[in-house]
């Protein structure tokens, strides 16, 4: 008799899920996830149109900066224009 391929554990039943959420429970909120982001950085991902992606391409390459540079850049003139945020 063949044993099987024994890829992986089959799903707990009910009753062993809810002791297994027990210990979970028990290792207390936020020492699931001890990683800091380095600088406090986050992902910004908004749609624009191509010409306004090639535009910050060209500046970043001809100003030797990195586009999330410019972005701040821009961010501190429409701060000034219109105001802090």
């Amino acid at each position: 008799m063949a044993k099987g391929l024994q890829i992986a554990e089959p799903p707990r039943r009910r009753s062993e899920a809810r002791e297994h959420l027990a210990e979970v429970s028990k290792a207390g909120r936020g020492e699931k996830f001890t990683q800091v982001a380095e600088g406090e950085k986050v992902q910004f991902n908004k749609r624009v149109t191509r010409g306004v992606a090639d535009g910050y391409e060209m500046l970043a390459i001809r100003t030797r900066k990195k586009v999330p540079e410019l972005l701040a850049e821009a961010l501190e003139l429409l701060e000034g224009r219109y105001g802090k945020v």
